[in-house]
């Protein structure tokens, strides 16, 4: 089976706001927190104490949104690869990937895991090196047997039902 891909940067930047998200709400709770305290401790009415905390939790949220998108700018520009239109060819024994610069492969043995969220496959080669893959590009029937392929191979594995 090949699927033929091109992600573009909202599709990367997509990607990783809803994937960093999480640590956003988090991380922000714990601000909201520390200056709720911090503040609660002065002697200020306590409708101004909570409103200097919204104020300061805004900004850093914005400020945080705003690096985080500079970041990935930054990295999905620099990574010519990335950018290229890429086919995916999936066999029983093997992942080969070419792109207008590269041509390469990876047997499934060497698959770290794959994991599938609602709109992308990630095939890890490490605990930290990926491939994207956009599931726009496949048909129902190649999603289905793109998770066949991934069980046979019994690659460790999180997959969707649907």
């Amino acid at each position: 089976m090949t699927v033929e891909t091109h992600i573009t940067f909202k599709d990367f930047l997509n990607f990783n706001f809803k994937n960093s998200l999480p640590r956003l709400i988090i991380f922000s709770l714990i601000i909201l927190v520390f200056l709720g305290l911090n503040l609660y401790n002065t002697e200020y009415d306590i409708r101004e104490i909570f409103r200097s905390a919204v104020i300061w939790l805004l900004i850093v949220v914005v400020f945080m949104m705003v690096r985080s998108y500079f970041r990935l700018k930054n990295a999905f520009y620099s990574n010519k690869k990335i950018q290229e239109k890429i086919s995916y060819t999936f066999t029983e024994e093997k992942i080969h990937t070419t792109g207008e610069t590269f041509d390469g492969e990876f047997t499934w043995k060497t698959v770290h895991r794959v994991k599938e969220n609602k709109d992308w496959f990630l095939i890890y080669q490490s605990k930290t090196t990926m491939n994207m893959i956009p599931k726009k590009y496949f048909t129902k029937d190649q999603i289905r047997e793109l998770r066949n392929l991934v069980q046979k191979n019994n690659v460790k594995a999180k997959l969707r039902n649907d």
